[in-house]
């Protein structure tokens, strides 16, 4: 049987081109010559925002901090919108046009038809979760043209702080390279990488879905309609010119030939790759920050390749390791300065401080010089100039530290009270206070690395993301969950993900209000997995907690990740944990 086959089209607009974007359009503010007013309620609207207002909900704040910090009222910006529009150095926005087929391969109410809409239903779906750097304020997908086809309109930005401007702001080159898509030495840039990313994305989506790509071999710029038809014109002139010539039927068997043979190749390697992935065993992978981690199943997500995430990395299957390791070599961290890093071992000597004196005891034995007087400053060893703590910020002057620690020994005062009253009591919570001051010993020890629940707050035992889990589920004991109830509300969501799963398999693509039906269920089942992968962590937790073993795992965590430091480009067996050669 032969595969059936589309053609993908990704193409990029500029606001400020004459055909580039043209939001009106897209929301059927006017109708144009080749729409079919009669199938235009059928359009699907994923957002509809003004780009006024989404400039506001995204650079609203930096925008404010910026201005007051600018002592000259005319470096004030009072619009940022009309300041990126009138300038020349950035886009506003931009807008991709994404499609499967044509108008000749792509009929109205045929399979073809439906197959292209789904698929676009769900590149739309992911494409904000694939590209956190690009805000979607616009988007619909155009039903009542020739094929279906979607215009997402979005505003790229950046959000790692510059020295200089906003902390925030728009750069089409800066999200992308925080994306990940970092230049190579090719001649490939952000841009150029960033597109056949997308392009992969389509293609993945046509092999998930049982189709082969269709190359056309071109690579047409974002066009007017105008522009379109006097293209078609031109190509059905060069078509009519051929089809004068005499062609043999030797000839056109022959060339029929060749295509089968190519079509059946094609199935082929699809064929030997999808079973060499379902061979492949899983493999366990280990970083030694959270940043490359993250980094890597970025791109493992934008790529289409699957992994299950863990507690101290990810497991992926053999069979990609190659593509994992090109990813992490275009890995690279961002240098921590010395404001940072002093900050960061403020916060961690605080912890363990018995006091004060012992605090600035426990940074000198990290290396720090200190210097009392008046202000309280600290040099690194390998820095040139002190740095006094007041010039760190707020949380960090000599009477916000003094009273940090105060709030740090009454914390674990009333921790020591609650499991005293727990045990006496016996109640059903006592493991788990148990296991927090676990926890809490082994972070003083540094032998865990503990994680801020609020990034821009500094590290205290209040803004611990571990401890924060651990208050909240002695909070949920104390309000009558126990194991059993936790187990039962997994068991029920399990079963709601079969339904879920079930419904969205059995609409077919002629269902009636088969859009809006399957965007439904899809919508359903996201949320069903959320729930059900929150239920299963919890579930995890409150086992390996009644069990006893909950830090210990962690603390098995740390060895393995230290492991993986000491051998160069490590990786362990998912069901062993020996590392395969």
């Amino acid at each position: 049987m032969t595969v059936e086959r589309f053609s993908i089209s990704f193409t990029l607009g500029k606001a400020s081109a004459a055909h580039g974007a043209n939001v009106n359009h897209n929301n059927r503010k006017f109708l144009a010559d080749n729409i079919n007013p009669a199938e235009t309620s059928k359009n699907i609207s994923y957002k509809m925002q003004t780009v006024e207002s989404a400039y506001e909900e995204l650079f609203g704040e930096a925008v404010r901090e910026y201005n007051e910090k600018q002592k000259r009222p005319c470096r004030r910006i009072t619009d940022y919108y009309s300041h990126i529009a009138n300038g020349h150095r950035e886009e506003p926005f931009y807008e991709a046009v994404v499609q499967f087929g044509d108008c000749r391969t792509v009929q109205p109410g045929t399979q073809r038809w439906y197959a292209a809409q789904t698929m676009l239903n769900d590149y739309m779906i992911a494409f904000e979760k694939r590209n956190p750097n690009l805000f979607v304020f616009n988007a619909v997908m155009h039903l009542d043209e020739a094929s279906p086809h979607l215009h997402i309109d979005f505003i790229p930005f950046y959000t790692k702080e510059r020295q200089r401007g906003l902390k925030k702001g728009v750069s089409m080159r800066a999200a992308l390279i925080e994306q990940g898509f970092v230049p190579e030495h090719n001649g490939k840039n952000q841009l150029t990488l960033w597109e056949e990313s997308e392009r992969k994305e389509m293609e993945y989506l046509l092999h998930r879905r049982g189709f082969l790509r269709e190359d056309k071999h071109a690579d047409y710029a974002h066009m007017s309609v105008g522009e379109y038809k006097a293209l078609q014109d031109s190509c059905r002139m060069e078509t009519l010119l051929r089809q004068t010539q005499k062609v043999s039927k030797e000839e056109a068997t022959r060339t029929e030939v060749y295509r089968l043979k190519e079509e059946l190749q094609a199935s082929q390697q699809t064929f030997r790759q999808l079973e060499a992935e379902k061979e492949s065993p899983y493999v366990k992978f280990f970083y030694a920050t959270d940043d490359k981690q993250a980094y890597v199943m970025q791109q493992l997500e934008q790529m289409g390749i699957p992994f299950r995430e863990t507690e101290n990395g990810f497991e992926a299957q053999e069979c990609h390791i190659k593509t994992i390791r090109s990813i992490e070599k275009n890995y690279h961290g961002q240098p921590v300065s010395f404001r940072e890093q002093l900050k960061e071992d403020i916060d961690r000597c605080m912890l363990g401080a018995k006091d004060f004196r012992d605090f600035l005891q426990k940074l000198a034995n990290k290396g720090y010089s200190i210097k009392t007087g008046k202000y309280i400053a600290a040099k690194p060893w390998n820095a040139e100039r002190y740095i006094r703590f007041k010039s760190l910020g707020e949380f960090y002057s000599e009477q916000a530290l003094r009273n940090r620690l105060l709030s740090l020994k009454e914390y674990e005062k009333q921790l020591a009270e609650k499991i005293k009253e727990a045990e006496a009591k016996k109640a059903p919570n006592v493991m788990v206070l148990l296991t927090e001051r676990q926890y809490m010993e082994c972070s003083i020890e540094y032998r865990l690395q503990i994680r801020k629940r609020r990034p821009d707050k500094p590290l205290t035992w209040m803004n611990d993301a571990e401890l924060d889990k651990l208050t909240a589920l002695n909070a949920a004991i104390n309000s009558g969950e126990t194991v059993d109830t936790i187990r039962r509300r997994f068991h029920e969501l399990t079963e709601q993900e079969k339904a879920a799963e079930r419904e969205v398999e059995n609409l077919g693509y002629m269902s009636e209000n088969y859009t809006e039906r399957i965007a439904t269920a899809r919508k359903h089942l996201e949320e069903v997995r959320a729930e059900l992968k929150e239920a299963a962590e919890r579930l995890e937790m409150v086992e390996k907690i009644m069990n006893g073993t909950y830090v210990l795992d962690m603390l098995n965590n740390v060895f393995d990740r230290k492991r993986s430091e000491i051998i160069p480009n490590g990786y362990y067996n998912a069901n062993t944990g020996v590392r395969r050669r």
